[in-house]
């Protein structure tokens, strides 16, 4: 596949010696390259880059979204889950010691798509002009996130369904399970394989369908946000999107609520179940 891609890959790896470049890597990039090769040091300081900017994003991301929990009803409007007012001793610190610890094997998925973006492995693009304009860019895209959210849904779905996935991969993320011990840092404290896991249809679709270059790195990049916000425990009516009340209850009640950004999954395969009203706080957070 390589010699067919060598325009476009050419361009990626233009691209991003372009952005090393404007974040100041290129001492980086020139230490990584000098020690262990041109193309070795070329993904280590893709790799280095993904690892400081996932750790940055990780801890602002935890300090605003903890600040806005705390003042979720009078700015955002919305009530926390009955018992997730005061968080248990312990559960905040133990959830950024594991993601803390995970971050180091999640900057290397970003690293593999790029290996199988530049070795033409994938349906991946940089112009929009590859495949016919804006509208089919808009077309292709929403196919894409479409046929990324299934297979999230069912990613998920058999990590609790098989019990050794569950009980060897996926149960560490759910000892988090009351509202008092699920908190926005509760995003990716993971097992690194189970994280992986499920975010790999991001890469395994664009091995057959299309997705824009920027597009793609983009839609991982807010898959961390996403993460932030669905373990906040704040209950709000986000229909279709899948919102934190409805994660809230996938962790309290293990075998419900699988989809990523939306419901729809659940709601086709019958496992979409809402929050109990007498669940909800009605006692503002200070």
């Amino acid at each position: 596949p390589v010699p067919i891609m060598q325009l476009q890959e050419n361009e990626f790896r233009t691209f991003n010696r372009w952005l090393n470049s404007l974040i100041g890597l290129d001492g980086v990039a020139d230490w990584a390259e000098g020690q262990y090769g041109v193309e070795i040091g070329y993904f280590i300081t893709i790799y280095l880059r993904n690892l400081t900017a996932a750790t940055v994003l990780y801890y602002l991301l935890g300090f605003s979204w903890t600040w806005l929990v705390s003042r979720s009803e009078s700015v955002i409007g919305m009530k926390v889950f009955k018992g997730g007012d005061v968080k248990k001793k312990g559960s905040v610190l133990d959830q950024i010691m594991l993601a803390q610890m995970s971050i180091f094997l999640y900057a290397g998925l970003p690293v593999l798509d790029e290996w199988l973006i530049e070795s033409g492995y994938t349906k991946c693009y940089m112009h929009l002009s590859e495949i016919g304009g804006l509208g089919a860019y808009i077309v292709m895209t929403v196919v894409y996130f479409l046929l990324v959210e299934v297979g999230i849904y069912w990613m998920h779905r058999t990590l609790h369904e098989n019990e050794f996935l569950y009980r060897n991969i996926h149960a560490l993320h759910h000892k988090y399970n009351t509202p008092d011990t699920l908190s926005p840092w509760a995003s990716i404290a993971f097992n690194p394989l189970d994280g992986i896991l499920q975010a790999c249809p991001y890469t395994i679709v664009m091995l057959f369908w299309p997705i824009h270059y920027i597009t793609h790195f983009a839609m991982l990049f807010c898959t961390a946000i996403w993460a932030t916000n669905i373990h906040d425990c704040l209950v709000g009516n986000t229909e279709p999107i899948m919102g934190s009340k409805y994660h809230t209850v996938h962790h309290t009640h293990y075998k419900v609520n699988y989809g990523q950004y939306l419901i729809l999954c659940d709601w086709l395969w019958g496992t979409l179940r809402n929050p109990r009203a007498d669940k909800v706080s009605s006692k503002k957070i200070e």
